[in-house]
């Protein structure tokens, strides 16, 4: 090697010696692939209003987001809160509920903490739920009922938009079936969907002005319930 590649070569590795040297002086966190400074909005005190907000956003709002966002019911909606007790609420969200819906608990692999987890359902509960605590009216979790009254119940007062004919929001389609669990069907039968069109349990449908019953709403999610097809072939 000449001596000028030489002492290119020896000026280069002079100024990476130098550049590391400044890393290290400066903190390990400017160094590639370390961890950058936690952002500001985790700062935000947990259990107010912006964290509970913030947690939303980050955690739950991909599947639970008002309006037509949303792949689930609406969390950001009063309805719920109408139903769900923060003890039917906090189960769901740290031990999951059916296929679709995951565990958010730390201990079983979730980002929130037991405390964070409770923390979130009562703030959404005020945040989003305006305080509303269920009004008895209809229970938040499933309770048997009778599937053949729940098929003529299904047939008069959502088969309009949800059967077998319409090209959207077909409930008794298998792989929907396949996905979804009871209390899933429950809740969103219960809640509705104020932007598509779907009223809550109570409120008027078509066929149906009155809505339905505690007790038909039983019987149509054990209708449909038992139009659910099993792993392989067959419905049970």
């Amino acid at each position: 090697m000449s001596g000028v590649r030489m002492a290119a070569t020896a000026v280069v590795f002079a100024a990476m010696a130098s550049a590391i040297a400044l890393a290290c002086v400066s903190g390990c966190d400017r160094l590639p692939g370390a961890p950058r400074d936690a952002p500001a909005a985790a700062a935000v005190a947990v259990g107010s209003d912006g964290w509970v907000r913030m947690t939303f956003d980050s955690q739950c709002c991909g599947c639970h987001a008002g309006g037509v966002d949303g792949a689930s019911f609406p969390l950001m909606e009063v309805e719920y809160w109408r139903i769900a007790s923060d003890e039917q609420a906090i189960a769901a969200t740290a031990h999951g509920q059916g296929v679709m819906m995951p565990s958010f608990l730390d201990t079983n692999g979730g980002s929130l903490t037991e405390e964070e987890i409770v923390a979130l359902v009562t703030g959404m509960r005020r945040v989003y739920g305006q305080g509303a605590l269920p009004s008895g009216g209809l229970s938040g979790t499933v309770v048997p009922g009778d599937a053949a009254r729940g098929e003529a119940v299904f047939a008069q007062a959502c088969a309009t938009c949800h059967g077998a004919q319409v090209p959207k929001g077909v409930l008794t389609d298998p792989d929907y079936l396949r996905l979804v669990s009871d209390q899933a069907l429950w809740t969103h039968i219960a809640v509705g969907r104020k932007a598509v069109g779907m009223p809550a349990w109570n409120e008027a449908m078509p066929g149906r002005p009155t809505g339905l019953s505690a007790g038909e709403v039983a019987d149509v999610v054990a209708w449909l319930s038992s139009q659910r097809p099993l792993a392989r072939g067959g419905t049970k």
